[in-house]
């Protein structure tokens, strides 16, 4: 029996390793592409928004994959469904809005149909993301407890600041003023319950899969952040290199999935 567990944990890790890799190679080329892509005469939009299409369908279908595996077994049945969730709402966001950009021709489409799947996903992802920490609430010593809740407050000041205000103070329609507010008001929850959960996983070689999901929705956060900047102050197009921030965060997610799902092989 102890031989049969570490030949799997030798090979887990040997899988991880080459998810990393694959990660690591990805996350480059994208990077590269996208450097390529703003001095060439290619269709940056049609280019990007495919590339947004391809990823977010990969991430999603490694969380349906842990989803089949493990279902509704267990405690983290409704974490890994609600994370299943997530992915899939952001990547029907994606493709939305890729078909607005490439087929109807509608430059950055917002406010659209696009939002309704993005801020759907958030409500699954902040639901599975606190039940993680009410299951492994143990993890969650008074030492994290404080530094995340000072990561918490310093980095609600500074959205308060450079985004919320501004955005208070913007005049625009309702619409656009709701979703204006609800992207970083989201963003700022589902970035801080992501940096807990990073905390309570972080020393726990099992849990490497765990780490992985948590920098993917960091990431992916601050890319929404960095959205709502960019809209606000009129730097943001698509095509524009802190997509890299959503790339980067749907192929850590994926490398996450992937991961879990491999683990108890």
């Amino acid at each position: 029996m102890l031989r049969l567990l570490g030949n799997r944990l030798v090979g887990f890790d040997d899988h991880l390793k080459l998810n990393l890799k694959v990660a690591l190679a990805s996350s480059i080329g994208t990077a590269v592409l996208y450097t390529f892509l703003q001095s060439s005469g290619f269709d940056l939009v049609a280019i990007t928004d495919v590339l947004f299409v391809l990823v977010s369908g990969i991430c999603t279908f490694f969380a349906l994959s842990v989803v089949r595996k493990f279902g509704g077994r267990g405690k983290f049945g409704l974490v890994h469904t609600g994370l299943f969730l997530a992915v899939l709402f952001w990547c029907l966001g994606e493709t939305t809005w890729g078909i607005y950009e490439v087929c109807l021709r509608i430059p950055i489409p917002y406010p659209s149909l696009a939002d309704v799947f993005y801020l759907a996903g958030y409500f699954p992802a902040i639901i599975s993301i606190v039940l993680a920490l009410k299951f492994l609430s143990k993890g969650l010593t008074e030492f994290k407890m404080l530094v995340s809740s000072l990561l918490g407050l310093m980095i609600i000041g500074v959205v308060f600041i450079f985004l919320l205000n501004p955005l208070l103070s913007n005049s625009a329609g309702a619409l656009t003023a709701v979703l204006d507010l609800a992207y970083p008001s989201l963003d700022l929850v589902l970035l801080i319950l992501a940096i807990m959960m990073l905390l309570v996983f972080e020393g726990a070689p099992p849990s490497t899969p765990w780490l992985w999901i948590s920098v993917g929705i960091i990431l992916t956060t601050v890319a929404d952040i960095g959205f709502s900047l960019g809209t606000l102050q009129g730097w943001y197009y698509s095509g524009h290199p802190i997509e890299l921030l959503w790339l980067w965060g749907y192929i850590t997610l994926a490398l996450g999935f992937d991961n879990q799902r491999k683990q108890f092989d």
